[in-house]
């Protein structure tokens, strides 16, 4: 299978809120916003390195070959969650708008089915499939109305830790992990983890399970 990215890639932002970050930290002013924001987006680009496949809303075309034997019940594309599938040829001819549109689609694993359950496999050959896939990112309208998107929470969570521990570090050595003061008591902050990427032990584990290898 090989997937490529049709059009130019989606403008990268922060994919977790300033507003929820805010919470996290106990911050109720705006004189650490500018900060704030650039922590997130900078968490932004270390959550998705770790999880390694495209996850913004995007069309794509993989190609896709399949076999006599073993039979294929369904086709795996390497964008996920589906969105909505575009077309589909098999050895240059087009699939009709109908049968695209009664496609049974398992959106969040990439995996597309035929309707026919009397002839549920995919006849053999080389299919070229055009979809859109991926998550939407937060933005907003011409008059101002924010749009939240539907970034999975855990990811923005994890962006949101990682966040948090780079303002912690802001100011102090960033080895050093606690520190304590007699008659006052002691203090210890999360630190990241180079063997991870980058994130904090607990924003690994958060977006582990949205790791793939399957654009390639």
């Amino acid at each position: 299978m090989r997937s490529i990215s049709v059009g130019s890639a989606p403008a990268l932002v922060p994919l977790a809120s300033l507003e929820d970050l805010k919470t996290d930290l106990g911050i109720t002013d705006a004189q650490s916003d500018q900060a704030l924001q650039r922590f997130l987006m900078d968490a932004t680009e270390v959550v998705l390195a770790f999880i390694g496949r495209p996850l913004l809303s995007q069309t794509w075309q993989d190609q896709v070959f399949v076999r006599h034997f073993p039979r294929t019940l369904s086709l795996l594309v390497g964008a996920y969650p589906v969105q909505k599938v575009l077309g589909i040829l098999r050895n240059g001819t087009a699939l009709s708008q109908d049968e695209v549109d009664d496609l049974v689609i398992a959106d969040e694993c990439g995996e597309i089915y035929r309707p026919d359950t009397e002839r549920p496999f995919w006849p053999p050959g080389r299919y070229e499939i055009t979809y859109q896939a991926g998550y939407q990112p937060p933005a907003s309208q011409d008059d101002g109305t924010a749009l939240p998107g539907n970034i999975p929470r855990p990811i923005q969570l994890a962006i949101r830790r990682v966040a948090a521990a780079s303002y912690y570090a802001e100011g102090r050595d960033p080895a050093l992990k606690s520190e304590s003061a007699q008659g006052i008591g002691s203090t210890s902050w999360v630190t990241p983890d180079p063997t991870l990427g980058g994130l904090t032990p607990e924003a690994a584990g958060l977006v582990q399970r949205y790791q793939s290898s399957g654009i390639g």
